[in-house]
């Protein structure tokens, strides 16, 4: 009933009436054997007109009213579904980020990556974008009764947390120990690396002495990424490796805004 016209059902209905009680009319009249038949049948018809008026007119406020409540129904799922999709972008965007400078720093072994702007750029805060998320969502799955969100988050949540615990912890110590060492043997050994014009952001392939002086470093960025991470997800602890963990949580936000984008309904599905 979503897309009936309510005039257009109101003419009908009015149009309906009138004419049923055009023709009762001519069949009291007809039917009644009286000199005031015409009379007569005004006054029936005035009694049964005015109750079917009545039930019409409260068949119209309850159809409208139904309307207006699927129509608030509708502005709130996708308003909330909106604030989802829109607090997605950012966490998205740090986690191919994050992804991108870690496949980088596992290039360390075979040559030198050097880019302060991984230690230095202006990151953003991945757990509380989260947890700030939660209240949307919940709102949103009480409204619909719909859980799909829910665990879809709580999934996402349990990759997203691990991987920005590990990801500060390869940036902040191993890669952080990497570059200063790296700076340490430059200023020891006074070489300038003149093919490069930013001496912050390059990437090249060792010298011997480089990699014997850079060999424990090198070692523990090596093994950091060689090791298994513990992660809760899927409502289980599983053991996976640091890469296979980015991509997890890239995949894992991936499908939350497939879910959300799915779920926004133009209007005239509603």
């Amino acid at each position: 009933m979503r897309n009936i016209n309510p005039v257009a059902l109101s003419v009908v209905g009015g149009v309906s009436i009138l004419a049923a009680t055009y023709i009762l009319f001519w069949v009291l009249f007809l039917c009644l054997d009286s000199p005031n038949a015409a009379r007569e049948a005004i006054n029936i018809l005035g009694s049964y007109f005015g109750g079917v008026a009545t039930l019409w007119a409260a068949f119209i406020a309850a159809y409208l009213f139904n309307d207006w409540r699927v129509e608030k129904n509708y502005d709130l799922e996708n308003k909330y579904l909106s604030n989802i999709v829109i607090g997605l972008r950012d966490i998205h965007a740090e986690l191919l980020e994050m992804q991108d400078s870690s496949k980088q720093i596992k290039e360390v072994p075979s040559k030198i990556i050097s880019y302060a702007s991984y230690l230095n750029r202006s990151r953003f805060e991945i757990k509380p974008a989260l947890n700030k998320l939660d209240a949307d969502v919940l709102i949103y799955s009480r409204l619909l009764n719909d859980k799909d969100l829910l665990d879809l988050l709580e999934n996402l949540k349990g990759y997203c947390y691990s991987f920005e615990n590990q990801y500060n912890q390869l940036i902040h110590k191993y890669y952080r120990d990497y570059l200063n060492k790296l700076n340490d043997y430059f200023s020891s050994t006074q070489i300038v690396n003149i093919d490069h014009k930013d001496k912050t952001s390059y990437e090249r392939i060792y010298l011997e002495d480089e990699r014997r002086f850079l060999s424990s470093e090198i070692k523990e960025i090596k093994k950091f990424f060689y090791l298994h991470k513990s992660c809760n997800a899927n409502g289980e602890k599983i053991s996976i490796d640091f890469l296979e963990l980015a991509d997890c949580s890239v995949e894992a936000i991936n499908k939350f805004q497939d879910a959300c984008i799915k779920k926004l309904r133009p209007k005239n599905e509603t």
